[in-house]
């Protein structure tokens, strides 16, 4: 939705660390699957750690666990097999199973791992997405976070993740939200990535009236400062918005020439949209259509309204501002990041 991203074994891994990756939960990053008769096992937090019929079936497991770690998939896969029918009752086969169809699925990240050998990272990039869909869930979760870890950055560049450790751009936007208009969430409900959203609630900040369009509200919200960003060497911008209300509005994506300042700033200041406006900027209108998510890609070659006496390094902050009229509504806004052609 820090990047959007999960935030990752080791060779040696003990019993209890193996099993804690059955347990791991990654966030989703939707993308259409290839369908397969049968889908992978997939480990639920309640599920008990595995029980076995006898102590050299446990032993067994545990050497399986470390060759699975080793990413040995054709003797992992075997070894599993071998220990299945030696489970103890249902929940401890349930999980075994999943531990045979994560070592089936490694080959697949193989794969992938030879796309980022070559860097070819937009393939690198497609088939993690699948694999992080399929088996996001199950025992190769961590081996998906590793993979993560080194194809993110090479793609994406995050401007604000909403999460306890904020990447640095959205570090200088939190000093100037509107008090009492924002807050960060960790409901997973309304989280797209990570850990973190933040709930905005918009067109009710910087008071009243302003343009002459009588007592309506408008609202302006700070989301990145581009001041150390080289914006030139990215193509589209990405974000994501949950939206639950009825009556769905028109935005804008403000990039304006003056350093994003704290404390709060209110409209009036500027003179309200009209002033933004006037102001040399680069900007993209964008209509939440539907409730639920809504997830937009801009591109930043094509689709922005620009003034042509600017360049990139000209902009140092970016922003989402309300559409008059505008009437008062909450927003979740997650993952705004960069990504490279």
């Amino acid at each position: 939705m820090n990047h959007f991203q999960p935030r990752s074994g080791q060779r040696d891994l003990f019993f209890p660390i193996c099993l804690m990756a059955l347990f791991s939960l990654t966030f989703g990053l939707g993308l259409p699957l290839l369908l397969e008769a049968k889908a992978p096992a997939l480990i639920n937090a309640e599920d008990k750690e595995p029980t076995f019929k006898t102590p050299e079936a446990l032993q067994k497991f545990k050497e399986a666990c470390v060759v699975f770690s080793e990413k040995n998939w054709k003797e992992a896969t075997r070894a599993f097999q071998e220990i299945v029918k030696e489970t103890a009752d249902k929940a401890s086969r349930k999980i075994v199973d999943a531990y045979v169809d994560a070592a089936k699925g490694g080959k697949k990240l193989d794969r992938i791992s030879k796309d980022i050998e070559k860097k070819k990272w937009r393939k690198a990039w497609t088939g993690w997405l699948t694999q992080q869909k399929k088996y996001g869930s199950t025992p190769l979760s961590t081996h998906l976070e590793e993979l993560h870890k080194t194809i993110y950055p090479e793609l994406f560049f995050d401007l604000a993740t909403f999460e306890t450790d904020p990447p640095e751009p959205e570090k200088k936007a939190r000093e100037a939200w509107p008090e009492n208009q924002t807050r960060l969430t960790q409901d997973p409900d309304v989280i797209h990535e990570g850990k973190g959203a933040l709930i905005w609630s918009a067109g009710n900040t910087g008071g009243a009236g302003f343009g002459g369009f009588g007592n309506f509200a408008f609202g302006r919200l700070p989301l990145a400062s581009l001041e150390e960003v080289v914006v030139d060497d990215y193509r589209w911008l990405n974000f994501s918005i949950f939206n639950e209300d009825d009556n769905f509005g028109k935005y804008i994506v403000y990039f304006g020439t003056d350093p994003i300042q704290g404390g709060n700033q209110g409209w009036a200041n500027a003179g309200g949209l009209a002033g933004y406006l006037r102001n040399n900027c680069y900007s993209h209108q964008i209509t939440i259509r539907r409730k639920g998510w809504n997830h937009f890609r801009v591109d930043l070659a094509r689709e922005l309204k620009k003034d042509p006496n600017l360049t990139w390094t000209d902009i140092q902050s970016m922003m989402l501002l309300t559409v008059p009229p505008s009437h008062k509504k909450t927003l979740v806004i997650d993952a705004v990041k960069l990504e490279r052609p």
